[in-house]
C-alpha cells in the first residue's frame, strides 16, 4: 500500500483554493506544482508575472508574511515541488508560507546550488530542525539510481517523475520510471521513493510493486467523475 497524494498545479490562486475545497476530508496531504516558466516553460501560481493576475502575487507576499494562510491548512499538508530555477534562494519563501515538504529537481541545479540546498536544508541541517520540514529531489526518468549517490543519506525521500516533459499535467507515462524505482529501491531500501506523473491505476500497480511509497496524483484524480472514489481505489492498491 502507498500513501496517495493529489497534486494540484495552479493556474491562479483560485483554482488552488477550488481544488484544495475538493480535497478537503479526503486527502491529509497535497502536492503543489510550481512552475516559475524559466527551469520549465509552464507558469502557474505564484509565479504569474507576464499576466494581469497580480492579485495572485499579493496574495502570495501574504502568505509568505504569514497574514494569510494556504486554505485548508489546519487539515492539509503540503509539499511544495519546485520545477523552478535558483530554489535555494526560493525555499525560504515556500517554507514560510507552510510547506511540510520541500521538491527540488536535480537538475535544476549545478553543483554548488546543491551543495548549499544539502547544507542548510537536508536531513542533517539545523535549519529545517525547528520546522519538520523534509527535503526531496527529483529525478527525471532517465537518471539514474547512481545520481543520487552522494547525497542519500542526506534527503528524506527522492521522488521520481513519472513524466519526461515536466511542469505538465495530462503526459503519458514513462515505462522507464518503473526501472528507476527499482533501482532507487535495491541501492537505498531505506529512502523513501514517491512517483509525480502519469499515475492511474494501472501504472500505480506497476510502480507500487517496483518500491514506490508515494504516489502523487493529478489529471486522474481531478478529471475523474468521482474524485473520493478514485482516490479510494488508489488508497487500497
Amino acid at each position: 500500500m502507498a500513501e496517495i497524494i493529489p497534486a494540484i498545479l495552479p493556474k491562479s490562486y483560485e483554482e488552488l483554493e477550488t481544488k484544495l475545497d475538493i480535497v478537503r476530508g479526503h486527502a491529509n496531504v497535497v502536492q503543489i506544482d510550481i512552475c516559475d516558466g524559466v527551469y520549465v516553460p509552464n507558469r502557474t501560481w505564484p509565479y504569474l508575472k507576464n499576466t494581469s493576475d497580480k492579485m495572485s502575487d499579493q496574495i502570495f507576499e501574504s502568505i509568505v508574511n504569514q497574514e494569510k494562510a494556504l486554505p485548508h491548512w489546519e487539515k492539509i499538508d503540503f509539499e511544495f515541488d519546485l520545477m523552478v530555477k535558483n530554489p535555494y534562494e526560493k525555499i525560504p519563501d515556500f517554507i514560510s508560507a507552510g510547506a511540510e515538504k520541500i521538491i527540488v529537481h536535480k537538475r535544476s541545479v549545478d553543483k554548488m546550488e546543491l551543495t548549499n540546498i544539502i547544507r542548510d536544508y537536508g536531513k542533517h541541517s539545523s535549519e529545517l530542525g525547528p520546522f519538520d520540514v523534509e527535503l526531496g529531489i527529483a529525478l527525471r526518468p532517465d537518471d539514474s539510481a547512481d545520481s543520487i549517490a552522494e547525497i542519500a543519506d542526506q534527503i528524506h525521500f527522492v521522488q521520481v517523475m513519472g513524466i519526461s516533459k515536466i511542469g505538465f499535467q495530462e503526459q503519458n507515462f514513462d515505462p522507464r520510471s518503473i526501472d528507476l524505482v527499482r533501482a532507487l529501491t535495491k541501492s537505498y531500501p531505506l529512502l523513501p521513493i514517491s512517483v509525480d506523473g502519469g499515475v492511474n491505476l494501472d501504472t500505480a500497480k506497476l510502480l507500487i510493486s517496483a518500491g514506490a511509497k508515494r504516489l502523487v496524483v493529478g489529471s486522474y484524480l481531478f478529471n475523474a467523475i468521482d474524485f473520493s472514489g478514485t482516490l479510494e481505489e488508489l488508497k487500497a492498491l
